[in-house]
């Protein structure tokens, strides 16, 4: 098995290219336990996906009550969980009760998981694989900390740079932050509906998964509304993407959704989104307001097909995430997790427009110079495309950044000017 983490190396210069669909891990048994190699290794309701810096993958893999690793050597572990219940402990000893979904902070030392048959957001320890309640207690609505608080059936879960976790109820049509020191608030959502508006004032009738771009925006699958929702850091809820049932590309409010399930976002802030039943699954660029099939069947068609682009067919397509440039998604009901290599990067264009950055490589501190252009925002991405830094200038034409001392590694430098927004790669060495 080749490892995975040299396409990471190239994440900055690549160009977009066509989609090429693969079967990256598992067997498409649809059911099954099984940990070893990723082509022999099984799965039984593949639910949440995230990855840590390093290339490592992380998976809920639900109807099993457990969490997997597949490692950049491609070997599949199980890090927690046993079977259904609930138990706090270490490892297998700790158990959920059908867990959805899964993020990581920006440390790489703790996986957070919506525990959603528990109604509790749970926390494990990656290094020593200890399992805790982090927030949740019984069903119910409670904002509030860590165990007072209360969930009804949490689903999808981000987490934002700042280290604030972002999670969506399905039962209970609310959006919700829990701050680093486990604190719940309500940011949006109220009863079952469908209306935009500020904060609780909103209703969602079942948000599933959430991301969050570089401005702190949120976007949600709206899956019964068949609506992509965005949540302004003011707590503004609008409609971005969606209209009435059905699968068809378009215009932003043209286009049409079954089933939208999981959202992840590339550091250009396009959208990608697994539409369920539709077997696909669809791009949202925000800048062009069109929204394409990315890859699968563009008419419903489902299978298991590894191909190019639509040509491919895919089944009960659910959550997924970006690694570098390739995107993973996995199969509810097919025990597999799938790769997309291509489409992901544009074309660099800050050197085109005669902006420079120096040093690099650099110790961690560089400076931007564009010449043409008042500089709005500079933003540092890791190589998982996850904001590390970010702030907002437009007094000059130069940005010089000494604020912190950046890990070793590659790092997108993503510019934003009055003539548009740019990036560069920079080796911190």
């Amino acid at each position: 098995m080749k490892k995975f983490l040299l396409p990471i190396l190239l994440l900055f210069t690549a160009l977009t290219t066509a989609q090429q669909v693969t079967t990256f891990a598992g067997t498409y048994l649809g059911s099954g336990y099984l940990d070893g190699d990723v082509s022999t290794a099984m799965f039984q309701g593949l639910k949440g996906i995230c990855s840590d810096t390093s290339g490592n993958i992380y998976l809920v893999d639900g109807f099993n009550q457990k969490i997997r690793k597949i490692s950049t050597s491609g070997i599949v572990t199980t890090i927690a969980g046993s079977t259904e219940g609930f138990e706090d402990g270490i490892g297998t000893a700790a158990k959920f009760n059908y867990p959805v979904d899964i993020c990581i902070n920006t440390g790489n030392t703790h996986l957070f998981v919506t525990d959603a048959g528990n109604h509790k957001i749970r926390k494990i320890e990656i290094t020593t694989g200890v399992v805790t309640t982090f927030a949740g207690s019984t069903v119910g609505y409670v904002d509030g900390l860590g165990e007072i608080a209360k969930f009804n059936d949490p689903n999808g879960i981000c987490i934002g740079a700042n280290d604030v976790i972002y999670v969506t109820e399905w039962l209970g049509r609310k959006i919700r932050s829990i701050s680093p020191s486990g604190v719940v608030n309500t940011i949006a959502g109220s009863t079952w509906g469908y209306v935009d508006a500020i904060g609780t004032s909103a209703q969602f009738k079942a948000p599933l998964d959430v991301c969050i771009d570089s401005f702190g925006n949120l976007y949600i699958t709206d899956s019964i509304n068949g609506k992509i929702r965005k949540i302004s850091p003011n707590g503004m809820v609008t409609t971005i993407a969606g209209s009435t049932f059905g699968q068809q590309d378009g215009q932003l409010l043209q286009a049409q959704f079954k089933n939208p399930v999981g959202i992840c976002i590339d550091t250009n802030d396009n959208l990608y989104v697994t539409d369920n039943y539709s077997h696909n699954i669809r791009k949202i660029n925000l800048t062009t307001g069109i929204v394409s099939t990315f890859v699968g069947s563009t008419i419903g068609v489902d299978g298991n097909m590894d191909g190019l682009g639509t040509q491919a067919l895919i089944r009960d397509p659910n959550n997924l995430c970006i690694i570098g440039n390739n995107l993973y998604f996995v199969s509810l009901c097919c025990g597999v997790v799938k790769k997309v290599t291509g489409g992901i990067l544009e074309k660099d264009s800050f050197d085109n427009m005669h902006n420079i950055l120096y040093p690099n490589p650099t110790n961690g501190s560089f400076t931007i110079e564009t010449p043409n252009a008042v500089i709005f925002k500079v933003s540092i991405y890791d190589i998982l495309g996850r904001m590390v830094f970010t702030e907002n200038t437009n007094t000059a034409f130069t940005y010089t950044f000494n604020k912190q001392v950046l890990e070793k590694g590659m790092y997108k430098i993503v510019v934003v000017t009055e003539n548009g927004s740019f990036f560069k790669s920079l080796l911190v060495n």
